[in-house]
C-alpha cells in the first residue's frame, strides 16, 4: 500500500484543465487517460512508490468522473459551484510495510463523501471541501481550503496554489495512533488529536501534446505536530508528484 496525495488535490484532476473550457468541436465528454502518482510518506522506514494508473474520465454538464473519484454539481450561480463529492481514501498500511508496524493491526482504505464549494472569478480558483468516512473504517472527516491562480504562458498554463487541510481526531488516531494493545517498549501508545496540514502546489497543464490534456502537479505538504510526533513517523513534510494525460474518444 502507499499513501496518495491529498484526496482534495486528486479531485482537482477530475476537471483536468478545468480552466480550459471544452471547444465547440470537442463534443465528447469521455476521455481515456493514464496517470503516474508518486508520493513520499512520513511513516518510518516506509518506501516511497511511483504507481501508473489507467483512467477513464467523464466530464458532463454536472457529473464529473476521474476513475473512482466523482463530483456532481448541485448549484451553479455564476462563478460559484456547489458539488457533492465521492472520494476513495487511499491511506493506511499493512503490518509488513515497515518494521515500525510489527504487531499492529492493518489500517485500511475507505470511501468518503461530502460537499465542496468552488468560486472561479476569472483566473482565480478558490475552494473549500469537507468529506466524511462513509464505511466506518476510521469514522472521521477531512476539510480543506485552497486558492490558486492560472497564468497562461503560450500554450502552457501554470497554476501556483496554497492550501490547508484539517484531518479530524478520528482520522489521525486511526492512521497515526498506537493503541495500548499495540504499544511496545520502542513504540509507546499514542492517541493524537486532529491535525492541520498546510501545503503549497504548482501545476502545469497544456493541450499541445499528443492531442490531449497533460497536467503535472507538484505538492509539498507540512504535517501538524499530531502527525509528526507520532512514534510511527519520522518526518513532518512530504512531496508529491501527479502526472496525467487524458484524450477524448
Amino acid at each position: 500500500m502507499f499513501r496518495l496525495m491529498s484526496r482534495f488535490t486528486l479531485l482537482t484532476f477530475i476537471v483536468t484543465g478545468a480552466s480550459l473550457p471544452l471547444n465547440a468541436e470537442e463534443a465528447s465528454p469521455w476521455s481515456w487517460g493514464v496517470g503516474v502518482v508518486g508520493s513520499e510518506d512520513v511513516y518510518r522506514d516506509y518506501d516511497s512508490r511511483v504507481i501508473p494508473v489507467p483512467l477513464i474520465i467523464y466530464r458532463g454538464d454536472r457529473l464529473n468522473l476521474y476513475g473512482p473519484y466523482a463530483t456532481y454539481d448541485v448549484y451553479r450561480p455564476g462563478d460559484v459551484t456547489a458539488s457533492l463529492i465521492l472520494s476513495p481514501v487511499f491511506a493506511g498500511y499493512s503490518e509488513g510495510d515497515s518494521p515500525i508496524f510489527d504487531g499492529m493491526d492493518d489500517r485500511g482504505y475507505s470511501m468518503a463523501g461530502g460537499v465542496g464549494l468552488a468560486y472561479r472569478p476569472g483566473q482565480w480558483h478558490f475552494s473549500v471541501n469537507a468529506i466524511h468516512d462513509l464505511l466506518g473504517v476510521y469514522s472521521g472527516y477531512e476539510t480543506a481550503a485552497r486558492a490558486s491562480y492560472v497564468i497562461p504562458i503560450g500554450s502552457v498554463f501554470v497554476e501556483p496554489g496554497i492550501g490547508v487541510e484539517y484531518q479530524s481526531k478520528d482520522y489521525v488516531d486511526y492512521y497515526y495512533g498506537v493503541t495500548e494493545e499495540e504499544a511496545r517498549s520502542w513504540r509507546p501508545a499514542y492517541t493524537p488529536e486532529g491535525s492541520t496540514n498546510p501545503e503549497v502546489s504548482l501545476a502545469f497543464f497544456t493541450r499541445s501534446l499528443g492531442g490531449g490534456t497533460t497536467r503535472l502537479q507538484l505538492t509539498h505538504t507540512t504535517y501538524g505536530k499530531e502527525i509528526s510526533d507520532s512514534p510511527l513517523t519520522d518526518a513532518e513534510q512530504s512531496f508529491g508528484v501527479n502526472l496525467s494525460f487524458g484524450r477524448m474518444f
